[in-house]
């Protein structure tokens, strides 16, 4: 979806309540006025950093002292100044959610710059500020009294960078078929974009007590790459002395990559080095073994007393989609174009095999190693939730209210998660009940899904199999 489409989602409704005709009763007026005022009131605050440094205590030299950083988008029209939003549920609230917005990620022109769309979220400024409102329910949807984070304050972190949140470079060269002369330089710099927000926590929340940190896809990674800098800052005695409690919940964000990902893409295009966190994954980590799994358990080993809370669905589109994108671009081959907004969310036509658990993109490659790394991630307060399907994340959607994995409501598994004296669990669904409780609910529809009635792929819809049986399958 383009940029001029996406604000269409905001003009039509406006029309919509304000096309009445002249003779209308006056009471009528007046319930268009309350109306259109409920539409266009929008709770969340921007707010648009400045250059700045921020000293966070007990961590590597460079933050403990006054280290810089510099906001920005990407750099593509439409996509330069970085905001973030914050909605305000009561006055001095104790209670604070930082919610990383997902979209996407962006390493190469092939994929910064396609034909027809690129495969991140890189038109930040060309959308009103009602978007947030608008586009993200679930744990965001204060209005709905089921929410467990209805009463906390919001700070949300727009995503416009194409580096899952964690990038500190200006040096990115990629060819823009939009700009001459050509090849042009733009920013990774969603790290910077994360301490800005932080150093305003430093300032404007040190009354909290419950903290979450959540986010989803893309913004998933961005809450888990940069938790410890989140943990560390309200580790700080001299600001933050009543903190109770921290959680972490990464939506759709399993980590499923091709080799060299971290070594190449995280560190050299994204100049992501810097900004790991040595007090938790030791020095040079991206020279390592890096993986989500690995970080994960680092997380759960530092901060033992946080609750770390993953959730995917066992078949999701869009990572697997991601997941062959990877591979298209590491390969001879080149991607250059995808059917809708930052890609088509759906890997349908994606091939089911290899499954055999390498780093080889397939639909069965992303599912197995996406549950054999939640299943292999340590910690005694870590725990995830495999949901049926193939839906693309849950936590900004109001679905999350009713779904349902192995006889556990999602919700009451995120109340499990985030509250003091809960008792989370690990919900798989393949330990469910039935014939396919991994693929009978929450699959997107399309013809070949709403054919079997199950999660499927066309490889598999071909043999009359849905994913399970051929990924998990003999």
């Amino acid at each position: 979806m383009q940029a001029k489409n996406l604000s269409l989602l905001f003009i039509v409704p406006i029309l919509f309540f304000v096309g009445c005709k002249k003779d209308e009763p006056d009471n009528t007026k007046a319930l268009t006025g309350a109306v259109l005022g409920e539409v266009l009131y929008n709770p969340y605050e921007r707010i648009t950093p400045a250059d700045g440094n921020i000293s966070i205590p007990n961590t590597n030299t460079s933050y403990q002292n006054n280290r810089p950083y510099f906001p920005k988008c990407f750099g593509n029209a439409g996509n330069t100044k970085f905001y973030f939003f914050r909605k305000t549920a009561s006055a001095n609230n104790k209670k604070l959610l930082i919610n990383f917005m997902g979209g996407g990620a962006c390493w190469s022109s092939n994929n910064c710059f396609g034909k027809n769309t690129t495969t991140f979220f890189n038109f930040l400024n060309d959308v009103p500020d009602l978007f947030v409102k608008v586009a993200f329910q679930g744990i965001l949807d204060a209005g709905n009294s089921s929410n467990p984070l209805k009463d906390y304050d919001v700070l949300f972190i727009p995503y416009c960078t194409g580096d899952l949140h964690i990038g500190s470079s200006d040096v990115a060269t990629y060819d823009d078929p939009y700009v001459t002369p050509d090849p042009s330089v733009y920013s990774h710099r969603g790290h910077d974009n994360v301490l800005s927000v932080l150093k305003y926590i430093q300032s404007n929340y040190t009354q909290v007590t419950d903290v979450v940190v959540a986010g989803q896809s893309a913004g998933g990674y961005g809450a888990i790459l940069n938790y410890p800098h989140i943990r560390k800052v309200f580790s700080d005695g001299t600001k933050f002395t009543s903190l109770n409690k921290m959680s972490l919940v990464a939506d759709a964000s399993n980590g499923a990559v091709i080799s060299g990902f971290f070594s190449g893409i995280v560190k050299t295009k994204w100049g992501s080095a810097q900004n790991m966190p040595d007090w938790v994954v030791g020095a040079s980590y991206l020279d390592g073994s890096p993986s989500i799994q690995d970080y994960l358990s680092k997380i759960t080993t530092a901060y033992p007393n946080d609750v770390v809370g993953q959730y995917t669905a066992a078949f999701d589109s869009t990572q697997r989609w991601f997941f062959n994108v990877m591979g298209i671009i590491a390969g001879p081959g080149s991607y250059s174009d995808s059917s809708s907004y930052f890609g088509p969310g759906d890997a349908r036509d994606v091939a089911d095999l290899p499954k055999d658990a390498s780093n080889t993109p397939s639909n069965c490659n992303w599912a197995i190693n996406a549950n054999n790394a939640m299943n292999a991630t340590t910690g005694s307060k870590y725990y995830f939730y495999r949901a049926p399907g193939d839906i693309h994340t849950i936590t900004t959607s109001d679905t999350m209210y009713g779904l349902v994995s192995n006889g556990v409501n999602f919700n009451t598994w995120l109340k499990s998660i985030i509250s003091n004296g809960g008792s989370p669990i690990t919900v798989d669904c393949s330990d469910g009940s039935g014939s396919h409780p991994c693929t009978d609910k929450n699959f997107g529809s399309n013809s070949l899904n709403d054919t079997l009635g199950r999660a499927t792929s066309q490889d598999s819809f071909d043999n009359n199999k849905d994913l399970y049986e051929t990924c998990f399958g003999p």
